[in-house]
């Protein structure tokens, strides 16, 4: 390959990356913690009412009591059943504020077999989930965002393949350590983007397909099927019409006799939730989705009924689904990890921390490529970009710690449902103003220690205030507090040593660097320096 092509997809890689680089690594980190979203919920309602594995008859109980203090909730709602890792059941509704807003909406039995409202309690999961698919964007365009930042991203990683080619079997396991750092990121770099290759390329194609494609489908609609590109490949995306309400009452089946008639239509079916929509109409519509042995990625089953007579309207089976519409439930299966299990989530958890080293070592790359080895003033972009590098990706790892402490230690607020987003953007945006405010090397410094004392915060806060001992509690109902804890401790330990690295890298290293030790406020003398400086050119 010509120079000046492989320079020419060596810029286009870069500038893809630096454009994508930070919203990406939020993406991912949140992404990394999502995999576990029944984990991350069941955390957060530790202190709530404690939940115990309940049966249809107690579903049958709490939806009939759901509707009397919530007769809104008849339009639309869902009733999420009991089961292992998300013990009790759940009746969630979205009230309709105005014509953008719904307020969310959560129904449980109480031990005393009465209803009461969680909808005050924490949204830390959907908060981390939120995050993971708008970057911290207003939701309302966020996403879309999102999705055009991932086509970059897939050009970027295209690119870095391109580039990577001729040194691949040269280079594939190499990483060189020393005082060369910037041979040391870009080796690292290199690696686990290889390594992690076929998956990037599957996220970035899902993740666009899922947050835009509908705009890709908008020509096809009105120019090529005019209008009725629904009916064509509506069935394949999941798509059910649903007759309008009469007005005219009629009873509902019972939540036992809709699985049941749930059941003979996907032998082998476990039910996870059922969605009521016109509750008490006779045109009442229930659809029963749960998972089932299905022999493809995807495992999940629905089966859509009349709530009043059981007359199916529609069975999804993965077995039997059409090409189509395995290809796109696969698709969702392998971007959110609903397949095999525990090893899939612990491996897609993982890949995601592995995605966001991706991207903030691809920043790192550009501050050291432009790094001006005999000057002490550094070019004002490389300082900018180190600048914003560690307020955005540091201050989200912190951000996301501190919404887990502030969800603990709020926890008996009587309005917390936005506590966790709160504590996120408040420690977020300090963490860019610290970085603007502080030299690069001493605001890297700080947020990493404070990223470590807010994760380290979260097992200490669990053991004073929900009562739990490790060796006590690993198989009991509070399993999940235990593993998250254990991850947090770990990310503490992690994050005091990058800290410990930085200081002794900005203590030790090159002067010539945003990452200079003079910017920690150590007195050095003059001879020292000249010393330091005679060593760093001798490097060079």
């Amino acid at each position: 390959m010509k120079a000046s092509t492989l320079k020419t997809f060596l810029d286009v890689h870069t500038w893809t990356g630096l454009c994508s680089g930070l919203a990406l690594f939020i993406a991912f980190y949140a992404g990394a913690l999502t995999v576990f979203w029944l984990e991350l919920d069941a955390w957060a309602s530790a202190l709530d009412v404690p939940q115990m594995h309940q049966d249809y008859e107690q579903a049958q109980q709490l939806f009939d009591m759901t509707l009397e203090v919530a007769p809104g909730a008849a339009d639309r709602v869902r009733l999420y059943l009991s089961r292992p890792g998300q013990e009790g059941h759940r009746m969630r509704w979205f009230e309709q504020v105005d014509d953008e807003t719904f307020e969310s909406h959560e129904f449980r039995l109480d031990q005393g077999g009465g209803v009461y409202s969680q909808h005050e309690g924490s949204q830390l999961a959907d908060f981390i989930y939120r995050l993971h698919f708008t970057a911290g964007l207003p939701s309302s365009f966020g996403l879309y965002v999102l999705g055009i930042i991932c086509v970059i991203y897939g050009l970027a990683l295209v690119t870095g393949v391109v580039i990577f080619l001729p040194n691949f079997f040269r280079d594939l396991f190499v990483v060189r350590t020393g005082d060369n750092k910037k041979r040391f990121w870009l080796d690292t770099h290199n690696v686990v983007g290889l390594l992690s290759l076929p998956w990037h390329i599957m996220f970035a194609w899902s993740s666009a397909l899922l947050a835009i494609g509908v705009f890709v489908m908008v020509p096809f609609q009105y120019l090529v099927y005019e209008k009725d590109m629904e009916s064509l490949i509506g069935s394949d995306l999941g798509v059910v019409e649903h007759p309008e309400p009469t007005g005219e009452q009629a009873p509902v089946l019972p939540v036992k006799d809709l699985i049941g008639v749930a059941r003979s239509e996907v032998p082998g079916l476990e039910p996870e939730q059922i969605r009521y929509e016109y509750v008490g109409d006779t045109n009442a519509v229930v659809t029963v989705r749960g998972k089932t042995a299905s022999g493809t990625l995807s495992p999940f089953a629905s089966v859509t009924m009349n709530a009043s007579t059981g007359r199916v309207v529609d069975v999804r089976d993965p077995a039997e689904a059409t090409v189509g519409a395995t290809f796109y439930t696969g698709l969702i299966s392998l971007h959110y990890a609903t397949f095999g299990g525990y090893v899939t989530r612990w491996l897609y958890f993982l890949l995601g921390l592995a995605g966001a080293f991706l991207f903030y070592s691809g920043n790192l790359l550009w501050i050291e490529s432009r790094r001006r080895r005999r000057s002490p003033e550094q070019t004002r972009g490389a300082v900018f970009l180190a600048r914003l590098n560690t307020g955005v990706c540091i201050g989200c790892m912190a951000g996301i710690s501190a919404a887990f402490v502030a969800s603990r230690v709020l926890s008996g607020m009587v309005d917390r449902v936005d506590v966790s987003a709160y504590a996120y953007f408040a420690v977020f945006f300090l963490s860019i103003g610290w970085s603007y405010l502080r030299p690069v090397a001493t605001a890297t410094r700080d947020l990493l220690y404070l990223a470590a004392l807010l994760s380290a915060a979260i097992p200490l806060l669990d053991v004073m205030m929900v009562d739990v001992l490790p060796w006590n509690e690993v198989g009991s109902i509070h399993w999940p507090v235990v593993t998250i804890d254990a991850l947090a401790l770990l990310a503490a330990v992690a994050f005091w040593r990058m800290g410990v690295a930085v200081q002794q890298r900005a203590m030790r290293g090159d002067l010539n660097s945003v990452w200079a030790g003079d910017q920690l406020g150590s007195k050095t003398s003059g001879a020292a320096v000249g010393l330091k400086l005679q060593s760093t050119r001798g490097r060079e």
